[in-house]
Formats: structure tokens, C-alpha cells, sequence
């Protein structure tokens, strides 16, 4: 057992040398540096936001689950919301708000942070709206393929989406969102748009739910936008045996035949971070009222 002191705060940390990537060479402590390292890049999409961790506490090879509700014990850094389950009752729900709870929560073998599109304030109001594109399959150029008509779409709507990858299989195209609507308007106007894209390319694209019906096309996944939905949070590590991370990308990053979901890892992140801008830093500043599209939107049906 060790103890590392963050902001006045002292952090218990074990088990640093246990291998969590073993083809990586990654171990547990390096994923706590990791994420000891990445805060005040990953903090802006972390903060005030309700998440659901998925731990690893053997390494990425071993047993994992998922964890919404806070555990009986917290240190007093650790900041919790109660929410309102989707099924029934309330809960206490971790948060996110401060390097050692970022560190605290990598030593309880957290490996990926999945967060809400919603605040602590206003847990029903979403301030980001995200299209999940995976492949269909192994190759990765479809999910590209999408994501540049996708951006097309919204580009004609009036709306400047971002991109980033997943670091597992696809990629996520988001646009930020003032706080103004409820899930359900968003959720009905991001199925409009996929709906619209699928049918302007009925070979490539699909919004069918069920595997069997999709036929080998792309899925347009826009069911992340709902009360108690998450998705990855922006370079969180995934449980890849790259030791890969969710990366923002610039749009004409994404022309580089080379480039896939798991190019960005522990290794080459902060390489690439001392080269260029986070390209999500003014994610938020850009948010727009989703309200003044509605028309635009609702025509495309």
C-alpha cells in the first residue's frame, strides 16, 4: 500500500505493479498516472456529470462489471448526486469533480469512465447530443464513410458537429447543446436526422435496432440520448489490448487512411496532446439551441 497527495488530499493507492495490459506491458499504476496525467485535459467532460465506472480490479483479462451507485464508503473529496433510477427509486451516484477522485476511482481498478450527456443540476437537460456509429464489421472505412455524411447532414442543418474516436470500434459524432431541451425533443430530432441519412443511403445505412434486419449496414445509434444513458467519456482508457483511449479528433484527421478507433493509446496520447490542441477544448463554448432547428430538422421527415 502506498499514498500519493493531490490538493491537500492523501490518495491510498495498491497493487501499482499488477499487469492490467498484458500485451501493452500497461500496469495498474500506470493507469493511475494515466489518469493522475490526463485530468485537467479530461476534466471539462467529466465534471458535475453522473458515471457509471467499468472496473477491471485483475486487468482487462480478468473478471469486470459495471458500477452506477456509489459504494458505502467514499473519501470526503468524492462528490456524489442522488438520482432518480429509470426503473424505480433513487440512488447516490459518483461524480467526478477533482484530480484525487479521478485518481481514487483508477486505484479501485476503473479502466473506462462512461458518463451522462447530462449535468448534476439538470439531470434532465442534455448539453451534448451524440451519434454512435460502430462498424458492421472489422473494417473501419464505413464507420469513416459515415461519420463525413453524417457531419454533411448536420452542416446543411446549420449545426458544426465534432468527432472523436471511441477507442474500441467506431466513433462518435456530438454536437454541444445549450441547456434548453429534455431527452425526449433531442432524442426525436437526432432519429429524424438518422432517419434521414439512412434513407438518403438505404445500402449503407440503417436504424434498424435488430442485428438480424441491418443486412451488413451501418447502425445509426442514437439511443444515448436519454435520461440515464452514457457514452464513453472523451480520453478515458478502454479495456483494448492496446491500451487504447477515446481521442477528440480534427475533421481532416479522419481522411488518414491509417487512422482507426484504437490509433490513439497510452502510449502516443500525450505525444499527440504536446503537438497539437485538445480539439474538444471549446467543445461547450460552441453549444447551440437545439429549439432552433426544430423546423429544419422536422422537415427532413
Amino acid at each position: 500500500m502506498s499514498a500519493i497527495e493531490i490538493n491537500g488530499h492523501r490518495v491510498e493507492l495498491s497493487n501499482l505493479d499488477k499487469v492490467f495490459y498484458e500485451a501493452a506491458g500497461v500496469t495498474k499504476g500506470d493507469v493511475i498516472e494515466y489518469y493522475r496525467r490526463i485530468y485537467p485535459t479530461m476534466a471539462p467532460h467529466l465534471t458535475g456529470r453522473p458515471l457509471t465506472l467499468h472496473r477491471y480490479p485483475d486487468g482487462i483479462n480478468g473478471e469486470d462489471f459495471y458500477q452506477k451507485e456509489a459504494p458505502d464508503y467514499i473519501p470526503g473529496y468524492v462528490d456524489t448526486v442522488e438520482i432518480e433510477k429509470v426503473e424505480d427509486g433513487k440512488q447516490q451516484q459518483l461524480l467526478c469533480n477533482n484530480r484525487e477522485t479521478l485518481v481514487y476511482l483508477a486505484n479501485l481498478g476503473t479502466v473506462t469512465f462512461h458518463v451522462w450527456l447530462s449535468r448534476s443540476d439538470r439531470l434532465h437537460i442534455p448539453d451534448k447530443l451524440i451519434f454512435d456509429l460502430d462498424p458492421p464489421g472489422d473494417d473501419f472505412e464505413p464507420v469513416r464513410e459515415a461519420a463525413f455524411d453524417l457531419r454533411q447532414l448536420l452542416k446543411e442543418l446549420g449545426l458544426d458537429p465534432y468527432v472523436m474516436t471511441t477507442g474500441s470500434a467506431g466513433l462518435h459524432v456530438a454536437v454541444p447543446l445549450k441547456r434548453e431541451l429534455d431527452f425526449d425533443p433531442v432524442r426525436r430530432l437526432a432519429s429524424i436526422m438518422s432517419s434521414r441519412l439512412a434513407s438518403l443511403h438505404p445500402d449503407s445505412y440503417t436504424i434498424e435496432v435488430r442485428k438480424a434486419k441491418r443486412k451488413g449496414r451501418l447502425f445509426l445509434d442514437t439511443a444515448r440520448n436519454a435520461y440515464g444513458q452514457t457514452s464513453v467519456a472523451p480520453y478515458s482508457l478502454r479495456a483494448r489490448e492496446e491500451c487504447s483511449v477515446a481521442t477528440p479528433l480534427e475533421w481532416d484527421e479522419l481522411h488518414a487512411s491509417e487512422l482507426h478507433s484504437r490509433s490513439y493509446t497510452i502510449e502516443n496520447i500525450f505525444r499527440r496532446l504536446g503537438q497539437k490542441e485538445d480539439p474538444w477544448k471549446s467543445f461547450y463554448d460552441a453549444a447551440v439551441s437545439l429549439g432552433d432547428y426544430k423546423e429544419k430538422i422536422e422537415a427532413l421527415s
